[in-house]
This record gives C-alpha cells, structure tokens and sequence, in this order.
C-alpha cells in the first residue's frame, strides 16, 4: 500500500473559548486531525461544537469529577475517532493525557496528546505525569503512534555535546549539570531523575520508537520559540511521530500567538502514514 498522506495540528489553546477555533478555519489545508490542550471544562462543549460544524469528530479527557486540573484535552480529526482508557497509567492527573485510535485508509492510528504540567507549581508531579506517560508510550510500540502536546520541557538553551538542557539541570560555570536534590510539598528526588524522565523522549528513540518532527525537518537541536514565559522564550510544544510516518513538513504557526489567539504557538506537521 502507498503512504497515505496525514496532516497534524497541535496547539495549547490556554483556556480561552471557541473563538480559539477562529485561525484554524482560515488554513488552506484543514488539518485531518487536531489536538488542544488546556481545554476548561466550561469551554468544552462550545470547542467541541464548533470542531462539528468544521467537519471533525472529537473526544475529551476532562473530567468534571476531577478535584484539581478542570479542564483536558481534545483530539480531533476527519474520521471516526475512538477515545481510549488513559487513567491506567498512574499519571496524577489522567485527564492531562487524552489518548485515541484515528481511522485512516490505512487502519487505525493511535494519536496521544498530553499537557505536562509545569514544575515550578506542581513539583515532582510534572515528573510522574512524564512518567505515566512513557508507560503509555511503551504500551503502544511498534503500532502507528502521533504524540502531540505542551511538555514544559527543555530549557530554552543550546545543545550541550549534542544533548538538550533540561530544567533538571543548572547552569555550573561553564555547563549544565543536574542539580542535586529538591523538596516540593513534602516530596524529595534528584535532578538526575528529572533530567532523565524528559531527556527520554528527545533522546532514546530505539527505547521509545519515537523522535521528534520538528528535528526531522529542521536539523537536530532546532528550537523555535513556542511560548513566551514572563516574556522568557520557551519551546515547549512538540510533535513525535513513530516509525510508520515519514515527516514531510513541520512548522510553528507563530502568528496563531503573536495575534493574540493563545500564548502558544500551533504546530503543523504533515506527515505520510505506511502502514505496517
């Protein structure tokens, strides 16, 4: 069978309303699937709504059961879609991590979306989510699998011998080290477990049967500026595909930001799906 060509939008819409939906639906080419993260339970249904009236069928992972984190994710796409469980992982949060089969002509695709939640609110959580998280991701090798969403990770900073800075790591005189140990709301661990858990994914894709799309168009090591952080730059939204997708085409959506529309930028990736 051919490759079948798959298009991919992923962006942090930041808790604002259907208007979000606003840039999308003026792109040439509207994407065959889409992913948002930070998707408030208030805002859900207009969001999901307005992704019916543009064609798509969608699943949401919030949960109004939940005590903390009231909002979730959406995937979306052309095709049926068909939610999967995500709370078997341990994450602390299940609904940060939204997980579905996406029907193509070539059979299913899983596509993953997840919101880590930052460190310096949420501690060594951000860590176990990243954590859960792998554990899916490992349940899932060797199928077709799309992993989209807001890591919170690396730090903005150059390769250091080839390798990502993470913000498990401070800056030693003339390079980045892990840091020893850190306390958050009663819990202890090391900067080498923290480097660890987000350097997996960038960096160990036989472990993990996947990498990164961006990397795949741009070059190893290419940052783009996809958040601003107390008008600090971040590049904390990422597309990883696994090995039954070819990366024909990634790039940030800047203006989807710099226009007002969210503090994150869009990611667009377009890739070719061969089964098998």
């Amino acid at each position: 069978m051919p490759s079948i060509p798959l298009s991919i939008l992923t962006w942090n819409i930041n808790f604002r309303t259907a208007s979000i939906l606003d840039p999308i639906a003026t792109l040439l080419s509207p994407p065959d699937v889409i992913t948002f993260q930070e998707v408030t339970l208030e805002h859900a249904t207009g969001v999901l709504e307005r992704l019916h009236n543009m064609g798509y069928t969608s699943v949401y992972s919030g949960s109004p059961d939940a005590a903390e984190k009231q909002y979730g994710n959406v995937i979306a796409a052309r095709a049926s879609v068909t939610s999967c469980d995500s709370a078997a992982f341990g994450s602390p949060w299940p609904q940060l991590l939204a997980h579905a089969r996406v029907e193509t002509l070539g059979g299913p695709v899983n596509v993953v979306t997840v919101h880590v939640p930052n460190g310096s609110g949420n501690g060594w959580k951000k860590i176990d989510t990243l954590d859960a998280l792998k554990r899916m991701v490992l349940g899932l090798k060797r199928e077709p699998l799309i992993l989209t969403g807001d890591f919170n990770e690396p730090r903005w900073a150059p390769l250091q011998n080839g390798h990502i800075v993470t913000w498990g790591q401070d800056h030693n005189g003339d390079r980045w080290s892990p840091w020893n140990t850190w306390t958050f709301d009663g819990v202890s661990d090391t900067g080498e477990r923290w480097d660890a858990a987000v350097r997996w994914y960038f960096e160990h894709p036989n472990e993990s049967g996947i990498r990164n799309a961006f990397w795949d168009r741009a070059g190893h090591g290419a940052m783009e500026a996809s958040h601003l952080s107390r008008g600090a730059e971040r590049w904390f939204d990422h597309v990883f595909v696994s090995d039954h997708f070819r990366v024909e085409r990634c790039e940030y959506k800047h203006s989807f930001r710099t226009d007002g529309f969210s503090d994150h930028s869009a990611l667009i990736a377009s890739l070719a799906y061969a089964p098998g």
